[in-house]
């Protein structure tokens, strides 16, 4: 079977996921029917955490050694990956927070990349898509699928192997690392698994927010190089000492393939001085000293020192004067002292720590990913990241005006990322200044908890719903052209800016995810609810060819749970809601091949099909039922939606489509049979017709 994906042919965004402790099984359905090998591997691109890997943009500008820095370890790393002979298959580098292993795992990928490095997958709790290992089988066979040296010979095996399973994104880690890693190499012969690159660089992987996933983790690699064929590639796996990863490499299994190699506190060539002539004049060698003695092994010290005296706000030389003079007020038994210290001192310099503190909690938080209806696999790349964390959506999470992000955080740059794109992640430079702002005991007056939940979810709700608002029903406008000219007005913006269609996206999928998470809504979404119109959410729904399975089971379960608040019910949210489950009309162009009503079924009610025709018009427009379509251009088609009350739930059917002068084109009713039915609600058979699903 040929297989000629190139690289430039697919882009990794990232994953969007559950933030689940064991298996997910939430998983999309695709039928490929005949589908290419590109369009399959468009799939796992959809399914791999694009920020893992070790050029990506989000990690830039990533950890680096200094010249002269770490030289004895880079040597025997390089030793061991060059040495043919080599009995040790797995190379464990491990040290405390901040001493410089991610600099280390970055500088060997960077050096091996165009030779015997096959992946990479850099672990990081703060981003959703590189915090667990839902995503990692998936970046590690899409690294392999688009090398030059291993497209040829492996990614036939791994697209085949999708295609015979498409659920196989929804399996656990250990199936899918057998299924898609394990089994296609053991496919190959020995000449072919001769000379290709077979280097896998693991770092942070205590960055890995579930301890047990760690372990599994380890399990799984003892289990490969243990595989009764030859699984042909080397792990350097970079890491704390964290004690379930030390007992776990006390396995068995790694009794004869293991080595360990200790990053200690040895000494820091700092700021890039290499001889004394670099530092003759400033800040001089005493300075120089001071600062490596402070440091204590600790590269992140090093780093963020750099960077804060490195701004043009201030003299660098009154800058690192303050650091030589910071004292604590007590003595502190922390490991982190000194850069306990570096911290306070960085925070001291915001003037308004009360503007500051609420972006550092949203920071420090965890992606809640609370998603119910997963995402079509073939338009999932513009969601496949960690949206809530990029710079457009924290600053519309907290109200803020454009630039006020940017002049905020404008004395922090040392310690945190801030990009010039407004899709890209803001994000903390590293875990330890997370965990210093998460422990009151070494942060003090800057300490900075956690938001609870409900805090997320109200806040994420509330975002997701004014985003929402923003598009206005068809049936609102006098005439079809003003209508016309808005939608092109949005369009313009999403392909202006990536963030906007990003975040619009995530929230026509998951707005309900959020909301209902929240027992006790604020004034604040409860008026964010009665906001909400259905109608142009759904139109832009099938533009974005979402995979839209249970989604009305999903809006029918909102109006239950508003209805359950009560006398603090959000009543024109539930009003809505019960007129749009009266029925509606679609309309849409006729260009080209015009849908029928089984795609149309397929289309508002999934599972994902290939070859359905797209919409040719930038949205189609849903109207209520009582509305009419007189509206609509005369070329235009009307498809007539009707629900229908089974013991499962509420169900939606397309009872016909019909041209604008009311002749049938596919099924076999009319609109006023249409409308008879609709209204048609004392039948209790499943077969009947209704606006209400009967209990179970």
């Amino acid at each position: 079977m040929a297989f000629n994906a190139s690289t430039g042919s697919v882009t990794v965004h990232g994953g969007a996921r559950n933030m689940v402790h064991g298996d997910q099984h939430n998983v999309n359905t695709t039928n490929y029917f005949g589908t290419s090998d590109d369009a399959i591997l468009q799939d796992l691109a959809g399914h791999a955490a694009g920020n893992a890997c070790y050029d990506a943009g989000q990690r830039f500008p990533p950890p680096k050694c200094h010249p002269g820095t770490r030289v004895e370890i880079l040597e025997t790393l390089a030793h061991w990956i060059e040495d043919e002979l080599r009995s040790c298959r797995v190379y464990w580098l491990h040290g405390s927070a901040g001493v410089g292993k991610s600099a280390i795992a970055q500088r060997l990928s960077e050096d091996y990349a165009n030779t015997r490095l096959a992946a990479a997958f850099f672990f990081s709790r703060s981003d959703v898509t590189c915090n667990g290992l839902e995503l990692f089988v998936a970046t590690i066979a899409y690294q392999f699928c688009t090398s030059d040296s291993l497209r040829e010979i492996v990614g036939p095996l791994i697209i085949e192997t999708i295609r015979a399973n498409p659920k196989i994104f929804g399996t656990s880690f250990e199936t899918q690392f057998r299924k898609l890693l394990l089994e296609p190499f053991a496919k190959l012969t020995p000449a072919e698994r001769h000379g290709f690159p077979y280097l896998i660089v693991i770092d942070g992987l205590d960055e890995c927010i579930d301890p047990r996933s760690q372990e599994r983790f380890l399990e799984t690699i003892g289990y490969a190089i243990a595989f009764s064929t030859p699984f042909p590639f080397i792990f350097l796996i970079c890491s704390r000492p964290e004690p379930q990863i030390r007992d776990s490499f006390d396995n068995a299994d790694f009794a004869t393939s293991l080595k360990r190699l200790t990053i200690s506190d040895t000494t820091i060539r700092f700021l890039g001085f290499t001889s004394e002539a670099d530092y003759k004049s400033w800040p001089g060698k005493d300075v120089i000293w001071d600062l490596v003695w402070r440091a204590s092994g600790q590269f992140i010290f090093a780093a963020t020192v750099i960077k804060y005296i490195d701004t043009r706000d201030e003299l660098p030389q009154d800058r690192l004067k303050t650091i030589l003079m910071i004292q604590a007020d007590g003595i502190s038994d922390s490991p982190y002292y000194d850069l306990d210290l570096l911290y306070r001192q960085i925070l001291s310099t915001c003037s308004r720590w009360d503007r500051v503190y609420p972006i550092l909690r949203v920071l420090v938080t965890p992606h809640f990913s609370l998603h119910s209806l997963p995402l079509s696999p073939f338009e999932s790349s513009a969601i496949r990241c960690s949206i809530l964390r990029s710079k457009l959506t924290v600053a519309k999470l907290l109200k803020l005006r454009a630039g006020d992000l940017e002049t905020i955080l404008s004395r922090l740059h040392s310690v945190i990322h801030i990009p010039e794109d407004e899709d890209k992640d803001i994000h903390i430079l590293h875990a330890s200044f997370t965990e210093f702002l998460l422990d009151s005991t070494r942060s003090g007056e800057y300490y900075t908890p956690k938001l609870s939940k409900t805090e997320y979810c109200e806040l994420t709700g509330v975002l997701l719903l004014r985003t929402l608002s923003a598009y206005v029903p068809y049936h609102y406008y006098p005439s079809f052209i003003p209508w016309k000219s808005d939608t092109v007005v949005i369009q313009n913006r999403w392909e202006r800016n990536p963030g906007e269609i990003a975040l619009s996206f995530f929230a026509i999928v998951h707005w309900l995810d959020y909301c209902t998470e929240v027992e006790s809504p604020s004034a604040d979404l409860l008026a964010a609810l009665d906001g909400f119109n259905p109608y142009p959410v759904l139109s832009t729904l099938i533009k974005f060819k979402v995979n839209l399975w249970g989604w009305e089971k999903q809006w029918w379960k909102s109006m239950e749970w508003a209805k359950s608040l009560g006398r603090r019910a959000p009543q024109t949210f539930i009003s809505r809601l019960e007129t749009f489950f009266s029925g509606f009309h679609v309309g849409f162009i006729s260009k080209s091949r015009a849908w029928t009503t089984s795609d149309l079924n397929v289309i508002l009610s999934g599972p994902v099909v290939i070859g359905i025709p797209p919409s040719t018009t930038f949205l189609p427009v849903i109207i209520p039922l009582a509305i009419g379509t007189d509206l609509l251009p005369e070329n235009w088609l009307v498809a007539h939606i009707a629900f229908r009350s089974t013991s499962s739930g509420i169900k939606l059917f397309v009872m016909c489509i019909e041209d604008r002068n009311g002749t049938v084109l596919d099924g076999d009713m009319t609109s006023k049979s249409l409308r008879v039915a609709l209204t048609n609600s004392d039948s209790e058979d499943d077969d009947g017709w209704s606006t209400a699903p009967e209990e179970p």
